[in-house]
């Protein structure tokens, strides 16, 4: 059976290389390592293109990864900014018409960290601007952080009963990494919560139509097999029932 295409966002951003600063189209490893590892061929989509080319895009795949990166501008959610760090409202346009047209082919989409608050912004939602530091559940990550702490599974996530990723893992909790800073404030009206932490933010949610859509505010990407499989696992039948 041929492997599913899976368009995948990449980050753009400004780095330094040996040609000085440059802007570059960026995707980490973990994220097509994992669609490889799970039985799909990622394709990467750059980001900031002109929205109108993201029907065509989509056409091109069987599914949609919105991956993670800079933080959602809050002019897409009708909010000021509030501490935000790096926000590109071309590439925050780019990403939602990705969403409008997977969601009017009917093609599958897995949103991770920026990618579930993106996706609630382009339903409808907002999100709170700044999650650390509120409580003991999401520590503030700085420079200095351990990669330890900064990759390791510091909080526990409790799922929704009868949720999908309860019946994916086989499990009412799961533990994940954090390396947000954002969060969803007000659900988009079109999905329903998956899974929250003890603190209440909601870490995981999907759409409650007939589109598959389903985000997650953790990495599972930078997670081991296990951890991964179920969720990957769960979007490829997606994609694979949509194909």
């Amino acid at each position: 059976m041929t492997q599913p295409l899976i368009g995948v966002t990449a980050w753009r951003r400004e780095l330094d290389t040996f040609l000085g600063m440059e802007q570059l189209q960026t995707l980490s490893d973990y994220y097509s390592s994992a669609i490889i590892a799970n039985g799909m061929v990622p394709v990467i989509f750059p980001n900031g293109q002109d929205p109108a080319q993201a029907d065509r895009l989509v056409e091109l795949v069987d599914g949609l990864v919105l991956a993670g990166g800079d933080d959602v501008d809050p002019q897409s959610y009708g909010e000021k900014p509030d501490g935000s760090k790096r926000q590109s409202r071309d590439v925050d346009d780019f990403e939602i018409a990705l969403v409008t047209a997977a969601r009017s082919q009917g093609k599958p989409v897995l949103a991770i960290c920026r990618g579930i608050q993106l996706l609630n912004v382009a339903l409808g939602g907002t999100l709170n601007q700044e999650v650390t530091g509120q409580s003991d559940v999401h520590e503030r990550i700085t420079d200095e952080s351990d990669p330890e702490f900064v990759n390791g599974l510091r909080h526990i996530v409790r799922l929704e009963p009868d949720s999908v990723l309860a019946e994916a893992y086989g499990s009412s909790e799961i533990k994940t990494n954090t390396l947000h800073h954002q969060g969803i404030a007000d659900l988009a009206p079109d999905l329903v919560v998956e899974g929250r932490t003890d603190d209440g933010l909601i870490e995981a949610a999907r759409c409650s139509g007939s589109w598959w859509a389903l985000g997650v505010q953790w990495h599972p990407e930078r997670m081991d097999f296990d951890h991964q499989e179920p969720l990957f696992g769960v979007f490829r039948k997606a994609v694979e029932a949509g194909s």
